[in-house]
């Protein structure tokens, strides 16, 4: 029998009896040299996973080419670029600035308008024409919503104990995006550092969750706040992480340590300074900065508003209020206690039928979301399999019953606390 008939024999034979084509090349000698026929097929099988891995990515990129393209093509853009670069849009839109002198530079630079001129000529796919501010608002979105979808998996990856539905975490952060920013009926508008707002606050649960270097944190806070002042909120979830180092459990001693003092207090310091100087700069520009409290009232008294606001954090609040509990990573899980505060935050500031002021949360939303499902699943999974697996014979019912000593006698405890 020849070399390759015998791996072929292998790949058939009963896994008892046969051993892999993996341990039999393991178990030779390292001089020994390797049948072409062998690499070949170990080459084959390692090659799959890989393969797998890029046509993932290649979907995932074009999902996220796609999201952004309806984006910016349903959403009115209710900020003037024009205006906001050179200084003279509405407050407290023209104090998100980060980006500004990029977009300038790319509205004026020649390559960028020939380049967009070019695109403007396709009236198929550009009907409304094409602006070099609205060509980098694409790209950048599209770098944002990769990064964030990423930062989601890596949460899940991390926070998930049996990492059963991984692949689903992207496609339900792109659902919840694709809710959160584009299903509307009323409020209808896009900004342009939304995205980056998006980014940055992935960026700020993956160097929170896994323990980065805290002045890591430090510059994409105080960045971060350049392009919108809702990294106020970042705060808490750092706070809450270092409480659950320090203590083992969320308690107001471990949120009042000098450690968290010691660095909440000069980044809320500088929060505060900063707008405070930017408002002093463009205080002669229009005003649209006031308190939104009465306005979200009298969209509660209205019937047509209310499955907008129902949308807020993508539909999944009750989702997520009746099961916190089966997110047993403690991390994720005390996030969780932020929710409300961000919600009376945007009650306060935010118009909540503009449900985009609650899409910096997807990457935890999206992960948590998985991580219940996933639990739920399996506690159901592990019932059912103690049912069919009990005698059919007849059951006392309730607690202390036949039924459960049965399931005593013949299953890990893991399965009886399941079947209840």
């Amino acid at each position: 029998m020849s070399l390759m008939q015998q791996v072929d024999a292998i790949d058939v034979a009963e896994p008892e009896t046969a051993p892999r084509v993996e341990e039999c090349l393991l178990e030779s000698p390292v001089s020994q040299p390797r049948h072409p026929a062998v690499v070949e097929v170990s080459q084959r099988r390692d090659a799959v996973p890989r393969l797998r891995r890029l046509a993932a990515i290649a979907l995932s990129i074009l999902a996220a080419v796609q999201f952004v393209g309806a984006y910016l093509y349903l959403e009115f853009p209710y900020l003037d670029v024009n205006l906001w670069e050179r200084g003279y849009a509405p407050l407290p839109f023209q104090t998100r600035l980060l980006l500004a002198p990029l977009y300038r530079w790319v509205d004026t630079a020649p390559w960028s308008v020939h380049f967009a001129s070019k695109l403007a000529r396709n009236n198929y796919f550009f009907p409304r024409g094409v602006t070099p501010a609205l060509v980098l608002e694409f790209v950048v979105g599209v770098a944002c919503v990769l990064f964030s979808g990423w930062v989601a998996t890596r949460l899940y990856q991390a926070g998930s104990r049996k990492r059963l539905l991984g692949p689903f975490v992207f496609p339900l952060f792109l659902v919840l995006a694709t809710v959160l920013y584009i299903v509307h009926t009323v409020q209808n508008f896009r900004y342009v550092y939304d995205m980056p707002s998006l980014a940055a606050f992935a960026c700020g649960f993956y160097l929170i969750y896994f323990r980065k270097p805290v002045l890591w944190f430090v510059l994409l806070f105080a960045v971060a706040t350049l392009n919108r002042e809702t990294t106020l909120l970042l705060l808490p979830f750092w706070a809450i992480s270092e409480s659950l180092a320090s203590e083992g459990r969320l308690s107001v001693r471990g949120l009042l340590r000098w450690r968290v003092l010691l660095v909440a207090g000069p980044l809320l310091v500088f929060w505060v300074l900063w707008h405070h100087i930017v408002f002093g700069i463009f205080k002669t520009n229009a005003s649209e900065y006031y308190p939104r409290f009465l306005f979200n009232l009298r969209c509660f008294a209205r019937l047509r508003y209310w499955p907008q606001l129902a949308c807020a954090f993508g539909f999944l609040w009750p989702f997520l209020m009746l099961y916190w509990r089966e997110v047993r990573d403690r991390q994720l899980r005390a996030w969780l206690l932020v929710l409300p505060v961000w919600y009376a935050f945007m009650f306060q500031w935010a118009i909540l039928t503009e449900t985009r002021v609650f899409g910096e949360l997807l990457p935890l939303l999206a992960p948590v979301a998985v991580i219940i499902a996933e639990e739920l699943l399996s506690a159901r999974v592990l019932r059912l399999a103690a049912q069919d697996t009990a005698p059919a014979l007849p059951r006392e019912m309730g607690r202390g019953g036949w039924t459960e000593r049965v399931l005593e006698e013949n299953h890990p405890p893991t399965v009886v606390a399941a079947s209840r």
